[in-house]
């Protein structure tokens, strides 16, 4: 089990990121061409069971959270999800990538359920925590994936994901990393969660809803509006940023 940060180390770690952020130059699509995102082989799904292992637990109680779809007091649970369900979380919890991309990791993950009225809850963990795209993405990206997904559940759609030990792990975790989308504001958190949705036709908000966001952000000098990298991207990392980012190379 990851040790917890002590404040010291946090401060650390959080300077460095602010320092970082400062010097960050205007963000340059990663990608020019119409090729695709470059794919692992499903055989190396097994992979994410690699990561650390309370993250892997924490992954696997997020995708069991989804399926779930409890409300914060806890009640109100799906006891089973049919096709559809299923396709609307894998949508959810893909990374932003290219529309064509999208379609494809889902027509590919739904194969294993076809002929299925109803999916339980193990195998829908199980199939969908080796999503390919999970394992291309790496750690890092999920991570941050997992913890911008809850944050905008509980605010917005008033559904408990991850318990709040979990959460609180989940974010320690992206603090030692030195990831950006720990010091967020509410309304950078926002957008690029509106952003990310928006490459997968999930909608999280009205066009004017998301205008009027933008142009307080844009009058804020924040950096999400500007397409900027984020000081992890910068440095030669994976990370939900740069997916978005990359998601709009085509």
């Amino acid at each position: 089990k990851k040790k917890k940060m002590t404040p010291a180390m946090k401060g650390v770690t959080l300077a460095a990121v602010a320092l970082l952020a400062q010097e960050t130059a205007a963000w340059m699509p990663l990608r020019t061409t119409s090729r695709p995102l470059h794919r692992l082989p499903r055989a190396a799904a097994s992979a994410v069971e690699d990561w650390d292992e309370t993250i892997s637990g924490i992954a696997s109680k997020y995708l069991q959270g989804k399926y779930s779809s409890c409300e914060l007091d806890g009640s109100n649970c799906r006891a089973l999800c049919d096709q559809g369900d299923i396709e609307s979380i894998l949508r959810e919890i893909l990374p932003p990538v290219t529309t064509a991309e999208l379609e494809q990791e889902v027509a590919s993950v739904m194969k294993a359920f076809a002929g299925q009225e109803f999916i339980s809850i193990d195998e829908f963990t199980n199939m969908l925590k080796a999503n390919a795209y999970w394992v291309e993405a790496g750690e890092l990206v999920v991570k941050e994936l997992m913890y911008l997904d809850c944050l905008q559940s509980n605010y917005n759609s008033k559904k408990a994901l991850l318990s709040d030990d979990d959460y609180d792990e989940l974010k320690d975790s992206l603090t030692w990393d030195g990831s950006a989308l720990v010091t967020l504001s509410g309304d950078e958190a926002r957008f690029l969660y509106a952003v990310a949705c928006s490459k997968k036709q999930i909608p999280s908000m009205t066009d004017a809803e998301y205008q009027s966001l933008k142009a307080r952000l844009k009058e804020e000098g924040s950096w999400t509006v500007n397409r900027e990298k984020d000081p992890l991207e910068k440095l030669g990392l994976s990370t939900l940023v740069g997916y978005i980012h990359r998601s709009f190379g085509n």
